[in-house]
């Protein structure tokens, strides 16, 4: 569609006074950035990978998909990739059009206003910031008995926790590019780990390969375990998106993000259905139903291939929780930023680190919350019983998140990019997407959990009102702020500015605007 020669921002001839956005600042007046362009795709594609958790996701989860459909895990695990693919197709849709830092915040927002981009972000503030307590506490909970058992030396799993939080600190703060690196080397590294080691199990197990793991679990005994062990599945790959709040430092992010959130979810999804394959046929496929009873089972599977091999998977387990905290603190952090810079949160969580260009305050924040999270939960519950409390919190946001992301393309595609509308890309695939989540929201939260979980879920509910009336308070009270968020500004060879959605129900003509003038369209390139 053509654009008006001279792009129009939202401006006094097409809001009211009452929700002017505000104006961009002049050049001298803008505040220091983010660094751009410094980070190519290998770089993103293995924060996306690093944040899934190659190692850590398939060794905590995989036990608890067996112990729910069996010997059909491998199946389960496949078709669970191929659901996370309509969610991850509605992300790349999004990123295309809307590379930002604010992530989530931005896409909601121009898809589906303001107030609920608001509502998203405050979702998402239980779900990557909190990432590296999830990872983290289950890794020092699995590896403190591990480290005892075979070497007979005890080490504190608060101990584990604060070192890894200060080497997650540490990269973090001081680059992208550093942290980036860091994270593609152990996101390649665990990956290769647990494929090598996936073969290693299937050749000490001795038995012939079977497609038994291929088959569809038996629903004699009724549907819901396999329900469950799907919804499990597909949260298994929480985490596939988490490049896009690194779009301001990603070199060409209409292209890079959207490749990212498909490749890593296919390359993930498929490691962890061969790792799956192999945990069912070295278990054994008539035991395998038991496996989630057994104490670190993976571990156990070690012991069977060499006395050695436990040093090789705790390895890839410390690797993988490093990673997967390295990009949820990275992610996390830069959305803060971005609602930061806005004003929407505190200015002072848009200061910029004057020589390392990294969002210094944010991640000293984040840092000092999965500290005081991570202590906290572990000292009450126990490191593994902290890990299932801060679980659901994440479970729970992530569907918020996502289900919000999905619905935000139908609307955006609809009303801001007709001529690309396409029924099946921009209609059925962001339905089906987010009748899966929706799904996974049900078995999450009914019946309902015994305590603490039941705590957890309260809190969780609280919350997400809370953030509503947030947003209707912001909305009243900081409205330029609430859009100045939602406009999108980076740079990727040419500056190029992305107007805030105008309110809903004011269109530029209704504001006062010509035919042809066009403000809710992104200007061409």
């Amino acid at each position: 569609m053509p654009a008006d020669p001279t792009p129009h921002t939202l401006s006094s001839h097409t809001l009211s006074p009452q929700s002017r956005s505000p104006q961009p600042r002049s050049p001298q007046a803008q505040p220091p950035a983010l660094r751009g362009a410094v980070l190519g795709q290998r770089e993103v594609v293995f924060q996306a990978i690093s944040h899934l958790g190659p190692a850590v996701g398939i060794i905590i989860i995989g036990p608890v998909l067996a112990g729910f459909v069996g010997a059909s895990t491998p199946l389960i695990v496949l078709l669970a990739m191929v659901a996370v693919l309509l969610t991850a197709l509605c992300v790349a849709s999004l990123a295309r059009k809307l590379p930002s830092a604010g992530g989530y915040y931005t896409y909601v927002s121009h898809g589906l206003g303001e107030r609920l981009g608001f509502v998203t972000a405050w979702a998402y503030f239980l779900y990557d910031p909190l990432l590296p307590t999830l990872t983290l506490l289950v890794t020092a909970g699995i590896l403190t008995p591990v480290i005892e058992a075979n070497l007979g030396v005890h080490v504190p799993w608060w101990l584990i926790v604060l070192v890894l939080l200060a080497v997650v600190f540490t990269a973090t703060y001081r680059g992208i590019k550093m942290s980036a690196r860091l994270t593609l080397v152990l996101g390649v590294v665990e990956s290769v780990i647990m494929v090598v080691f996936a073969v290693a199990v299937l050749v000490r197990s001795g038995g012939e390969l079977s497609l038994a793991p291929l088959a569809f679990p038996d629903t004699s005994g009724g549907p819901q375990p396999v329900f469950l062990g799907f919804v499990f599945a597909v949260l298994l790959f929480t985490g596939f998106e988490s490049a896009a709040p690194l779009a301001d430092e990603t070199a060409d992010p209409r292209r890079a993000i959207p490749r990212t959130v498909l490749w890593s979810t296919v390359t993930v999804g498929l490691i962890w259905a061969f790792v799956a394959y192999a945990m069912v046929i070295g278990w054994g496929l008539e035991k395998i139903g038991g496996i989630a009873e057994a104490d670190n089972p993976f571990f156990t599977l070690a012991d069977n291939v060499a006395g050695w091999a436990w040093l090789l998977l705790a390895f890839a387990l410390l690797n993988s929780a490093l990673g997967a905290a390295l990009a949820g603190q990275n992610a996390g952090a830069r959305v803060m930023y971005a609602l930061g810079r806005s004003g929407i949160l505190p200015r002072g969580l848009a200061r910029i680190h004057p020589a390392h260009r990294t969002p210094g305050t944010a991640l000293i924040l984040t840092t000092l919350l999965n500290v005081v999270v991570c202590l906290g939960l572990g000292a009450w519950l126990g490191p593994i019983g902290g890990f299932t409390f801060i679980g659901l919190f994440i479970t729970l946001g992530v569907i918020v998140v996502y289900s919000l992301g999905n619905i935000a393309v139908i609307r955006l595609y609809w009303r801001r990019h007709r001529a690309e509308f396409g029924p099946i890309r921009h209609g059925v695939v962001p339905v089906a997407g987010t009748a899966i989540l929706l799904a996974g929201l049900y078995y999450s939260v009914w019946p309902l959990p015994a305590w603490p979980m039941n705590l957890a879920l309260g809190i969780v509910v609280c919350w997400l009102a809370a953030g509503v009336v947030v947003a209707a308070l912001l909305w009243r009270t900081r409205r330029g702020a609430l859009m100045d968020a939602a406009r999108l500004t980076f740079e990727d060879g040419n500056d190029e500015e992305i107007p805030a959605p105008a309110p809903a129900g004011l269109t530029a003509t209704a504001a006062g605007a010509g035919p042809e003038t066009r403000t809710d369209q992104e200007p061409n390139r």
